[in-house]
């Protein structure tokens, strides 16, 4: 019987996925690359059974969908935040300043820069999370 090495081609095109790769969590690649040590490495008389690798491949599954399901989160929290923010023009907020002391204005409208929400109170603007008061509308 012939036997045909394992080989790091065999792998590469499902290694490629468009799973989201989180900073430095490992993605479908990095398993394989894994997985084909292993079986490269692997004692032939005591191989790998088949109940271990699903149990493997089950996993990076559960993986791929928990990230997958992490950035539709993240998304919704975002897309949530940017309606609170819209949501305060025309109501009066009082925003904790740097310098201890306190802006307080009409919101006239919002502003996003580098992923930071900013309501714009007058002539200043003031990132949504210093908020530390909420009235009704002005007059």
């Amino acid at each position: 019987m012939q036997v045909q090495e394992v080989s790091q081609s065999m792998f590469s095109a499902v290694g490629q996925t468009s799973t989201p790769k989180m900073g430095n969590q490992p993605g479908m690649g990095d398993f394989l690359t894994m997985l084909v040590a292993q079986l490269t490495h692997q004692n032939p008389l005591e191989p790998m059974k088949d109940s271990e690798m699903m149990s493997q491949f089950t996993q990076l599954n559960s993986l791929q969908e928990l990230q997958a399901m992490r950035v539709v989160l993240d998304s919704a929290a975002a897309a949530n935040q940017n309606a609170y923010a819209a949501s305060l023009i025309g109501k009066i907020v009082k925003v904790a300043q740097k310098d201890g002391s306190n802006l307080e204005g009409v919101v006239g409208g919002v502003t996003s820069e580098k992923g930071v929400l900013y309501l714009q109170i007058g002539s200043q603007k003031a990132p949504l999370s210093d908020v530390i008061e909420i009235r009704g509308g002005a007059g």
